[in-house]
């Protein structure tokens, strides 16, 4: 203990008035009303304290600092600290567990932080989708956490999601949907390791209705396409055509490269697609003369390039049709004696004209031509059925090849419809012609 102490009972304004006169050394006020009750002033701060003999052993606890902690606080936590030691709780060791809890709740709160749960949700959802599906999932967040960045996750309210959607859906629908189903699955990951109270977002619905999309090309414009894309030449007319050729997603089509083709020229080895499946895509004659003619640039070896360095991305599409494919396409229905192509149309829009031609045009069952556009097949099948289709779909792949041919020769479908096979119920007697 102190080698003089100054013992008194301690008042509130008798504490100010010594605190205002600091003096030079720490001073020990002991207060006569509680025992062991110490403040201790110097020459810059005044402090609580409060001498109490636990095992045998004399300890000083600090309690605070005047003013934040005043006279009746002071008195409060003497009798706090005399009911722990009396239950046997050392108080040192009781404020140790309270500074580790507190310690670990600032850690948890810094770990909440909007652009830090987005980076460690990125780190364990991301692996498991697609190349595209993680870019596109990645553009949300980033603009997720940039809107609500430095914000605790749990602070973050339903009604401020939903404006912030607003906002995004009035630049695009499509971007609004696609960021609501990241900020839904980032809340339920952060909900469950991060002890948020509750979840704003549970049901959070898209905020833009898309229509699904139905374009299909007919005949008389994939002919015209087919001869634009010629005319548009290397990179993205040949990319084009080679998509109407396999069926195949324009990022897959665009990231091809040469080593993915089998030494004999005959097979797409596809690996790195949306469904991680590997899927052996038969090069049909058109689409083997496609490749062919593609020079070789740079040396990655991308088939569809403009530098060499970089493949031709699915998000380029928008701009490249515009400024690539669409100035040759009057050009070419003139050319042809044709309409021109006068309705909206996307890259994926060709990939389910492929497979309605497949099953329109070359009456290829509907289950082998969804594997060739290597779509997933779910339920019981996807457990107990693993072959790999590559007879179906090679055969697929070149009935399409030659309908194709036939598409850019100007010739009608080989296959009439199954409807105008059927007999005519008016015409009595009249015998069914054969399938």
């Amino acid at each position: 203990m102190p080698k003089k102490p100054v013992k008194k009972t301690l008042t509130t304004e008798g504490i100010r008035a010594l605190v205002a006169r600091p003096p030079h050394k720490r001073v020990d006020h002991f207060d006569a009303a509680t025992a062991g009750l110490c403040l201790t002033i110097g020459p810059k701060a005044a402090t609580w304290y409060v001498f109490r003999r636990i095992d045998g052993k004399l300890t000083r606890i600090t309690l605070g600092s005047w003013p934040e902690l005043g006279l009746q606080g002071a008195r409060g936590k003497v009798e706090d600290i005399a009911t722990s030691i009396a239950a046997g709780k050392h108080p040192k060791a009781e404020r140790a567990r309270e500074q580790a809890a507190k310690a670990e709740a600032r850690a948890i709160d810094h770990d909440r932080l909007v652009e830090r749960v987005g980076k460690a949700w990125s780190r364990v959802h991301f692996p498991t989708l697609s190349k595209s599906t993680a870019t596109d999932y990645q553009r949300g967040l980033d603009e997720f956490t940039t809107h609500f960045a430095g914000r605790e996750l749990g602070t973050i309210k339903r009604g401020e999601v939903k404006r912030f959607l607003d906002t995004v859906q009035a630049r695009s629908p499509s971007a609004a949907n696609r960021a609501a189903v990241v900020i839904r699955l980032l809340f339920g990951y952060a909900r469950d390791r991060y002890e948020l109270a509750d979840n704003p977002v549970v049901d959070l619905k898209n905020p833009a209705k898309q229509k699904a999309r139905d374009r299909v090309l007919s005949r008389a414009e994939i002919r015209v396409l087919w001869h634009a894309c010629e005319a548009a030449g290397y990179p993205y007319g040949h990319a084009l055509r080679f998509a109407l050729c396999t069926g195949q997603r324009i990022g897959e089509v665009g990231a091809l490269r040469r080593s993915d083709v089998d030494s004999d020229g005959e097979f797409w080895i596809q690996t790195e697609n949306k469904t991680k499946k590997r899927i052996d895509i038969f090069l049909a004659p058109l689409a083997r003369a496609i490749l062919k003619s593609c020079p070789k640039i740079g040396k990655v070896g991308w088939y569809f390039t403009n530098d060499g360095d970089v493949p031709l991305r699915k998000d380029i599409w928008h701009n490249s049709l515009r400024r690539h494919i669409t100035p040759h396409v009057d050009d070419a229905a003139k050319a042809l004696g044709l309409p021109t192509i006068t309705a909206p149309w996307t890259p994926h829009d060709l990939r389910r004209t492929v497979r309605t031609g497949l099953t329109g045009w070359c009456q290829v069952a509907p289950d082998t031509a969804e594997r060739v556009l290597n779509h997933a097949i779910g339920g019981l099948r996807a457990v107990y059925d693993h072959a790999d289709y590559k007879p179906h779909v090679t055969g697929a792949l070149q009935q399409w090849d030659a309908e194709l041919a036939r598409i850019i020769r100007g010739e009608r479908a080989a296959v009439i419809s199954i409807k105008s096979k059927q007999p005519n119920p008016a015409r009595a007697g009249s015998k069914r012609p054969a399938a």
